[in-house]
């Protein structure tokens, strides 16, 4: 858990240091003396100690009188692992603002009650643009403490990370769009929310909303996405009892549903995932047909559900689904799917290992799937990843290739377990090179064998959902 927040922490400008330590600085061959930083103009300066650490921003002051006042009148970037735990206040209740970035994470806020009641209004008073706030908590199963409302008051704000905490009630807090006029990413990070109407209210008050995500978090029944702003939502290990809805998301482009909690599949419950009104939805996943029950209007998807104008969404480009591929219900599900999206041009497949069901005779259970319109007209690269090399993940290549008439590649991805040995790896290849050996429905088409992917996950899964710059948050 310490490392994922380490990493999620990474991809905000408070959370990292901007530039070297002045003290690693060394002087260049031939320097003659003259101080040519300290002539530059003030403007430029403070946007040069903007993004240093506030320790060696503040230190600053002593390389000249000319320095002194630079400080104090530069936007303040504050990361409490920077500085004496005993040196934040002091740095905060100094420092004249605005705040630029500030990031405090090591405070165990319940022994603190006072600084935890006085710090949201000195943010806000101070105009505060990205804050991480997380109670550094020594049992992250305990309870948390409530984050206190005046959090709300930073209108100032335009991402917003919270971490460790359980929001207040909002049943009596101003309403209105003034609340957090300039918020433009929000994540909640193992972050328990009692009540569904506190998420409606936070999204109800932030109309520059961008992206939501919601990670480890003890989540309320119901995730309703009702946002004329909203272009990214990000579920990560958050168990929605009664569903994700996309009430009105006029340009919500992803909906991305990574991880469910462990014990979800065990559970036998499964949650809804209710598409409305989303109209540019672009990118969808990981569905998972053991856990997510799809519902498009008023329509819950089962497998012998036939598209018509109420069971599609025609924008989706780019599908993700977590399927095992030898399991006869899963793989009609599979079907099914793809029939709701049928200009689906990328399709992610996570094969899946799941015990306990009866397998069919797996040639013929994918010879008497049909193939979605999508797959025959549109798909131009499917992703296979967790390759195991089961009989049920040969089938599947065999399936691509004889139905997709427009694919480009077949990219399939072996486990971790696999590539780490080479014999392994070599005997999934001779495998892939004679079954894929049939019969192209598209001359031309490429199979491509890859290594696991070994990035950092934590890193990977949150900034690739949250880079709308990506065009493809699952290509690893």
């Amino acid at each position: 858990m310490a490392s994922a927040i380490q990493e999620v922490l990474g991809y905000f400008p408070g959370g990292a240091h901007a530039l070297a330590s002045s003290s690693s600085l060394s002087a260049a061959a031939g320097y003659d003396g003259e101080d040519r930083v300290s002539a530059l103009p003030d403007t430029l300066l403070r946007n040069i100690l903007s993004r240093l650490p506030a320790k060696d921003a503040a230190r600053t002051a002593t390389l000249a009188s000319r320095w002194r006042h630079l400080w104090r009148s530069t936007p303040l970037v504050l990361r409490d692992a920077d500085v004496p735990r005993a040196a934040v206040a002091r740095v905060l209740a100094s420092h004249p603002g605005p705040f630029r970035a500030v990031t405090l994470a090591r405070c165990r806020f319940a022994y603190h009650e006072r600084m935890l009641a006085q710090w949201p209004r000195l943010l806000a008073s101070k105009g505060v643009d990205d804050l991480v706030l997380v109670d550094n908590v020594s049992d992250p199963s305990a309870d948390t403490l409530t984050l206190p409302a005046d959090i709300f008051r930073c209108a100032s704000l335009q991402r917003l990370f919270l971490g460790f905490w359980t929001l207040p009630d909002t049943a009596g807090l101003r309403r209105g769009a003034d609340v957090f006029p300039l918020l433009r990413e929000l994540s909640l990070f193992a972050t328990t929310i009692t009540d569904g109407d506190d998420l409606d209210y936070m999204l109800a008050c932030s109309p520059a909303l961008q992206t939501l995500a919601l990670m480890f978090n003890q989540t309320p029944d119901r995730v309703h996405l009702r946002s004329q702003s909203l272009r990214c939502a990000l579920l990560w290990l958050s168990f929605v009892e009664e569903g994700v809805v996309v009430v009105d998301a006029p340009i919500l482009e992803r909906l991305i549903l990574l991880e469910a909690p462990p014990g979800s599949e065990s559970d036998g419950g499964q949650v809804k995932v209710k598409i409305f009104s989303a109209p540019k939805l672009r990118v969808l996943g990981y569905l998972d047909p053991r856990i997510h029950q799809l519902q498009i209007g008023d329509i819950v998807i089962k497998p012998t559900t036939m598209p018509s104008p109420s069971t599609v969404v025609p924008s989706v480009k780019i599908l993700a689904l977590k399927v095992n591929l030898g399991v006869s219900k899963e793989v009609s599900m599979l079907a099914s799917f793809l029939r709701c999206f049928p200009n689906v041009e990328t399709l992610h497949i996570q094969s899946a290992v799941s015990q306990g069901h009866a397998r069919r005779h797996l040639a013929k259970l994918w010879r008497e799937v049909c193939p979605a319109n999508c797959l025959k007209s549109q798909v131009k690269n499917v992703y296979l990843t967790e390759f195991r090399g089961d009989q049920s993940e040969f089938e599947f290549v065999k399936f691509i290739a004889r139905s997709a008439q427009q694919l480009k590649a077949l990219l399939v991805v072996l486990t971790q377990e696999k590539f780490a040995s080479v014999d392994e790896a070599n005997k999934l290849l001779y495998k892939l090179k004679d079954h894929s050996c049939v019969p192209w429905a598209c001359k031309g088409g490429l199979v491509l064998v890859l290594g696991p992917t070994l990035q950092n996950v934590w890193r990977w899964s949150f900034r690739k959902a949250s880079d709308l710059a990506i065009d493809d948050p699952f290509d690893s």
